[in-house]
């Protein structure tokens, strides 16, 4: 294949893939939701995740962290159940906080984005000082 031809045969391929990709990137519609991750204050590692759109609140990660000097540890991590609400079985001391972690889904050209939130910090069991 001649220089020139194959130069022109990259440029053509080039452009139609760039046409593709732009294409399939005005077909795609992202749709982000609120997130609000709570922690009781009364009943240790028990909490909801809340959003408008209901697959923000079913399924969804939640961690626990443990607020201390430094980096903050990671406690442990669950799931929402159909209603929202999470919960650990934990005796904790300290001061912890939840994450409801971000999530991402698509279908049918629609992106479904959950924010992230993070909830209060909370002091359990008499502990929680530095």
């Amino acid at each position: 294949m001649h220089p020139r031809s194959k130069f022109l045969f990259i440029l053509g391929a080039a452009a139609a893939i760039a046409a593709l990709i732009a294409t399939a990137a005005i077909g795609t519609t992202v749709k982000r939701f609120d997130s609000r991750v709570t922690l009781s204050a009364s009943n240790p590692f028990h909490g909801r995740v809340i959003s408008s759109k209901h697959a923000c609140e079913v399924n969804r990660t939640v961690k626990v962290f443990n607020k201390k000097p430094g980096p903050d540890g990671r406690f442990d991590k669950t799931t929402t159940n159909g209603e929202g609400r999470w919960s650990i079985p934990a005796t904790p001391t300290g001061k912890f906080y939840a994450k409801a972690i971000r999530r991402k889904e698509g279908a049918a050209g629609t992106i479904f984005v959950c924010r992230p939130d993070v909830s209060p910090v909370r002091s359990f069991g008499g502990g929680g000082g530095y």
